[in-house]
């Protein structure tokens, strides 16, 4: 069920916000969940009769908001503007009207009456529509702690066709290894898996039945598309800047920390991580450090709206950047701005509390700061932080020499089903003349990361294991 919210005020005078406090509401993601917004002008424009009709919604809304500025309006046969008839017949019923006053530098005498008939209530004066919105915000807010605290959010749902043999033991198994602490058992009984699932708030009993929650689905589930449960990862390695031309790609629909398993695979498998030689010892040189990389996918399935059950959370690795999007903007009041800087604000609590139990989420809240850690100790630029059409993007620059390479060596060195190479072959794969690709080798040579060797009268260049 949604609770009604009634916008009252001179149609002419507040045109452009109530079409802005509807369009704000419809677009939170949290707001659009308890509240949907009456407009008279919606109504009029279907052909309905609308003083009559109007007034009852007056009468049957949830939550009045009424807009006072400098007109009064025109006046009925009662002698009282439309306006303040839906005050009076709200008020007889509610005794909660929200009322948003504006300042302006001249008002109606009426509209000055009207504004000490409501100052019963408490009122707030505002200078814009984004002062307005924010105040209205506030108080809907209010209204949810007040009034729905018995509301159950997406991720703590009861799944009531679930039981304990839904649940992958192997996924389980992996949670342990990757736990924080180790206060719990690992115990593969019912009575025991019930427990550890019961603490991690991964489900509960319902009528002497155990049954897992969304969040313990997710985590836990042998098939989780048993469930109808949106959670997709795609993930793609494109050969260019652009999107065009793909080398890669795998789609991902388990448990959680399977996915994020089958990830660091496909991300191993997909980057330039080069082994060289220096001194006696190989040391591995990572493209982008994954622990960057990680924290932002962990942070993707563990924030997105999963609600939105028509986009996957896409993982497109560039050559020049990686991009993780995720559906759904930022939890109102969290703006970019802000991330890293303020108390986290969840919209999937019971998500995010079993992965603050692993390693993968140790410290709540400092996330984005271990991300611009990782990049900066690797010589990289800190990651961006974007929203774009109800999406939330991180993106990850490489370095254009990134670990000494420029991008023909990179694209070289990323195709599996090239091992060896002659200049001529290099010249025609990537169109440059003779000198720019005997440099391009004998500069991975050099590097210890392809051999030379004599063939005939040429050479051959081979990756070095």
């Amino acid at each position: 069920m949604k609770y009604k919210i009634f916008i009252s005020s001179v149609r002419k005078e507040f045109e452009h916000e109530r079409k802005f406090i509807k369009q704000e509401i419809e677009n939170d993601y949290i707001l659009n969940k308890f509240f949907e917004v009456f407009l008279y002008e919606e109504l009029s424009a279907l052909g309905a009769s609308p003083r009559e009709v109007y007034s009852d919604e007056a009468i049957n809304s949830d939550i009045y908001i009424g807009l006072i500025g400098s007109d009064y309006g025109s006046i009925l046969e009662s002698g009282i503007s439309p306006t303040e008839l839906e005050y009076d017949l709200y008020n007889k019923t509610h005794n909660d009207a929200l009322i948003y006053i504006k300042d302006v530098e001249f008002r109606e005498d009426k509209t000055e009456a009207f504004i000490k008939k409501v100052s019963n209530h408490s009122y707030t004066r505002f200078n814009n529509r984004y002062d307005l919105m924010n105040a209205i915000k506030e108080s809907l807010g209010d209204f949810i702690a007040k009034n729905l605290r018995n509301y159950r959010a997406f991720d703590s749902e009861i799944l009531l066709n679930s039981s304990c043999d839904d649940v992958d033991l192997d996924a389980l198994d992996m949670f342990f290894n990757v736990l924080d602490y180790e206060p719990i058992e690992k115990i593969r009984d019912e009575k025991g898996l019930t427990k550890v699932l019961s603490t991690i708030r991964a489900g509960e009993y319902v009528d002497g039945e155990f049954r897992l929650n969304t969040a313990g689905a997710l985590f836990f589930a042998k098939d989780i598309s048993k469930f109808n449960l949106s959670h997709q990862v795609k993930m793609v390695r494109f050969f260019d800047d652009e999107g065009v031309k793909t080398f890669d790609k795998a789609e991902f629909n388990m448990s959680f920390l399977k996915l994020l398993k089958e990830a660091e695979l496909f991300f191993n498998k997909t980057l330039v991580n080069i082994s060289q030689v220096k001194g006696f010892k190989r040391e591995t040189i990572q493209e982008y450090p994954y622990e960057a990389i990680r924290e932002a996918l962990v942070n993707a399935l563990a924030h997105r709206d999963y609600t939105i059950t028509t986009a996957a959370i896409t993982f497109y690795i560039y050559n020049d950047r990686i991009e993780i999007k995720s559906p759904g903007r930022l939890v109102y009041p969290l703006t970019v701005e802000d991330l890293g800087e303020n108390e986290p604000v969840h919209r999937n609590e019971t998500i995010c509390n079993i992965f603050s139990k692993t390693t993968y989420m140790e410290h709540v809240g400092t996330g984005i700061k271990r991300m611009k850690d990782a990049m900066r100790l690797n010589g990289l630029e800190e990651p961006e932080f974007m929203e774009s059409e109800g999406f939330f993007k991180v993106i990850f620059r490489s370095n254009e020499h990134g670990n000494g390479l420029n991008p023909r060596q990179k694209q070289f060195l990323r195709m599996n089903d090239v091992f060896e190479i002659t200049i001529k072959e290099y010249m025609d794969m990537f169109s440059v003349v003779r000198n720019t690709a005997s440099k391009d080798l004998n500069d991975l040579v050099d590097m210890k990361i392809v051999d030379k060797i004599k063939d005939g009268v040429q050479f051959i260049y081979r990756k070095i294991d």
